[in-house]
This record gives C-alpha cells, structure tokens and sequence, in this order.
C-alpha cells in the first residue's frame, strides 16, 4: 500500500477518534448538567464526580487525539511542552482517582447512609469506574481494540496493547 494512502487512511482513523472522544466529552458533560439542574446535589456527589472524571479524560483523549492530527497532518504542535501538559494531566487523573473513595464516603453520609435508585448509586458506580478505565486507556494499557489491526495484534499476542499516549510519554522521557 502506498505510503499516502497510508497516511491518509491514518489521518482519517485520527479525525474520527478525536471528534468522538469530544463528542463523547461534550455529551457526559451535557448530562451532568441536565442531572444537576433536575435532581438534588445531595443525590448526586457521587455520580457527578464520576461524570467529571470522564469528562475530564474524555477530553485529554480528544486533545491527544487532535495533536497526533495536527503533527501528521504537518502542523508542528507535538511538542515536550504538549507531552508535559499530559504528564500533568496524569498526575491530577491519579489524585482523582484516588479520591473516589472519599466521594463515595461523602455520599453515603450526605444520602443518609442510604444506597437506593433515588441516589444514582448503579449510575456513579459504572461513571467513576468508567473514568478509571479511561485513565488506564490512555495512560497505561489500551483497552479500546476498534480494528483489524488491534484485534490482530490482541489474538496473536494473546495481551493488552501499549496505549499510544503511553509510548510517547516514555519515548520522550517525559
């Protein structure tokens, strides 16, 4: 296959993720909104902090996403200022992360030691935990395998792909 075709059927792969992971972004962010506006904050800490933290690597996906773009698409942008930016942005996911317990806590005393359906307690549980899937996605191992490629490499490797950020990250010693 020419290496054109390459590229662009690469560059093509690209603009599609980054648009849905914004999209996907812009979407949870939506629905964090409608929640709080229609439910009881006191209802909500929990789940609304799990739709941050997806929100939040939601984002940081549709930024890499859009920086590998631009860099093929012969826009000089991937630079170790950019790549510091994630290392950053991988910092504040782990205090995050780790602070999900303490929402969680907060919580079920706020919803007077209470987990019933008026709580969201299903839908913070599968937020918060999707948040920490995403962090992993991007920053350690892939688990999106979206292609032949992907599905290749995982059945005859018979392991979880390096996540591409991941790579970069190490390669640029950042």
């Amino acid at each position: 296959m020419p290496l054109r075709s390459t590229k662009k059927k690469l560059l093509k792969k690209l603009q599609w993720t980054f648009q849905v992971e914004g999209m996907n972004s812009v979407m949870f962010f939506g629905i964090l909104l409608f929640l709080n506006a229609t439910y009881k904050i006191s209802d909500l800490l929990f789940l609304s902090y799990g739709l941050l933290l997806m929100c939040f690597i939601l984002f940081q996906g549709t930024y890499y996403w859009w920086v590998k773009f631009s860099s093929l698409n012969d826009e000089h942008i991937f630079q170790s200022t950019v790549l510091s930016r994630f290392q950053n942005f991988k910092k504040i996911n782990r205090i995050m992360i780790a602070l999900i317990p303490v929402v969680l806590l907060l919580q079920w005393f706020v919803s007077s030691k209470q987990i019933t359906g008026d709580n969201f307690w299903g839908w913070a549980l599968f937020a918060n935990g999707f948040g920490v899937l995403e962090y992993i996605n991007y920053y350690h191992k892939q688990l999106m395998y979206d292609n032949k490629q992907d599905l290749d490499y995982l059945i005859q490797n018979r392991k979880l792909k390096e996540a591409s950020l991941h790579k970069d990250l190490r390669e640029h010693k950042i």
